[in-house]
């Protein structure tokens, strides 16, 4: 009993942990940031109309956004929620898959380590196709090895349907599929289950959920692999300059970590000074151990030999394999934790979570960004006027510079669709719009002009000549006052003679 109660009391530590981490990450942007990121308000765009797919990536991530869009009103609280319930999602089952193998102690180590890593205390607000997987992996990694331990079909179904949502949400979740792979590949006792029904099942499963998306697929002739090959091929870099920046991105988030456990540990220094590697890196369940190390590295070797051929890894790429960071150090770590250097580790990394919150709003209020302060609902109803002088109507679809585009559809109160001519698939997606009743044409520089006539097929003097200048001034609380030059054009019909039906803006 006395156990059970100690168990309780250290999980309430986690449960107040992910509250503060939900309402902080949450509270913190919706508050003080005037608009959305370019990654979230992209991924908006997709929802809008629903859409099985888009030119760059699987339509998950976009399906979640068009949920919580309508159901929020538009928002901009809804898709900060979202990022953070995605992230706390997953802690529930990092937290899950720990104790299946540690104490609770380092069950709960695993979670709140994760702290530690800039992109689920800076970045995670940004809402897009990586998020869910800081939800799906983890889930995917605990089905997978409940699998493998119970055998149970209700555990082989949920991870082939945690898998196949991973890989609609983002093609990279068919890493962590490999990287679980080789756990269950390289281990003696899990190899068995190969001669079982459960990954099959697993792997039906995992079709079964797919299917629509891979018929949209075909019928559309691939468009995402298409977009790949072309960045693959245009974006080179140095492949030893690449190849060592992707290895040192993907290996940073152990060092923090590592530095705090030391840190916090009773009598740190005499610890350093008798290290014994032994007596604290040492594997406290081997088949933790190993499961850590497929997922840990698997992915990081894949990238950084893509990067060794001069391909372009944005370090975005990366975000999903952090989620194993925490377990991966509790597999090797000592397994004598103290209840006191569990409460200094816990009450260091709520000070470090609450800072790096603090100083994300001294950065909002002292240095100006237009993704942080520029006023996107004057912006969108300065927009909105400009096209009803020209047309007389209100504005069926902003086509142009991505983020801009976005920014009237999403703060306009009549939200109309919204394309970016850097998506090739935007053209075909609203070609019945642009036909029929044209769109409000926006960008940011000269230059822009180019690319939206080439992706509309219109002429780029044309454009140029009917655009009009307009300025914004934006500025944080105590920062410098920034300018944005923007050009708006309207764009008449393709067809204005066209058969008259229902705008749907669809496929």
């Amino acid at each position: 009993m006395n156990h059970d109660n100690h168990d309780r009391r250290l999980e309430r530590y986690l449960l107040v942990f992910m509250a503060v981490w939900l309402v902080l990450l949450t509270a913190v942007p919706s508050v003080f940031y005037t608009v959305l990121p370019l990654d979230t308000i992209e991924t908006v765009m997709w929802s809008h109309p629903f859409s099985m797919g888009n030119a760059k990536h699987p339509p998950l991530a976009a399906w979640l956004a068009g949920i919580f869009t309508l159901a929020f009103a538009h928002t901009d609280f809804a898709m900060y929620l979202l990022s953070q319930l995605m992230l706390v999602t997953g802690f529930v089952y990092v937290y899950r898959l720990g104790k299946e193998f540690f104490s609770t102690e380092k069950a709960v180590f695993s979670v709140i380590l994760l702290s530690t890593i800039i992109f689920y205390t800076f970045d995670s607000a940004k809402f897009n196709v990586n998020l869910p997987h800081m939800a799906l992996w983890p889930m995917m990694t605990f089905y997978c090895y409940r699998g493998v331990k119970n055998d149970r079909y209700a555990d082989w179904i949920l991870f082939g349907a945690a898998s196949a949502l991973s890989v609609l949400s983002k093609f990279f979740g068919f890493a962590l599929l490999l990287a679980l792979f080789l756990f269950i590949l390289t281990g003696r006792e899990t190899r068995r289950f190969f001669r079982r029904p459960g990954p099959y099942l697993a792997f039906a499963v995992f079709l079964l959920v797919l299917a629509p998306y891979i018929v949209w697929l075909v019928r559309n002739d691939f468009p995402p692999f298409t977009y790949i090959v072309g960045r693959v091929s245009e974006e080179r870099l140095d492949p030893a300059v690449n190849f060592f920046r992707v290895l040192g991105e993907s290996l940073y988030p152990l060092a923090m970590p590592l530095f705090l456990l030391w840190l916090t540990m009773d009598r740190p220094v005499q610890a350093l000074l008798r290290f014994r590697p032994r007596a604290l890196l040492r594997p406290s369940d081997p088949v933790a151990a190993r499961l850590a190390v497929c997922i840990q590295f698997t992915p990081v070797v894949l990238l950084t030999l893509m990067a060794g051929t001069g391909i372009m890894i944005d370090s975005m790429w990366e975000y999903p394999v952090y989620f194993i960071t925490g377990f991966f150090l509790m597999a090797f770590w000592k397994d004598d934790v103290s209840l006191r250097e569990f409460k200094k580790l816990f009450c260091v990394l709520m000070v470090l979570f609450v800072s790096v919150q603090l100083s994300d709003v001294y950065y909002w209020f002292t240095k100006t960004r237009s993704r942080g302060h520029f006023n996107a609902r004057e912006f969108a109803a300065t927009a909105q006027s400009f096209y009803r002088e020209q047309t007389g109507r209100d504005i069926p679809l902003a086509f142009g510079d991505m983020w801009y585009a976005g920014c009237v559809m999403q703060y306009l109160p009549e939200h109309p669709f919204a394309g970016s001519f850097e998506d090739p698939y935007d053209e075909f997606r609203f070609r019945s719009v642009l036909d029929r009743e044209g769109a409000l044409g926006v960008y940011h520089r000269e230059s822009d002009v180019k690319m939206l006539a080439d992706a509309l097929g219109l002429n780029a003097d044309e454009l140029r000549a009917n655009a009009k200048h307009f300025m914004f001034d934006f500025k944080a609380p105590y920062g410098k006052t920034k300018t944005l030059d923007l050009l708006l054009v309207a764009i008449p019909p393709r067809k204005a003679d066209a058969e008259q039906a229902p705008a749907s803006g669809g496929e």
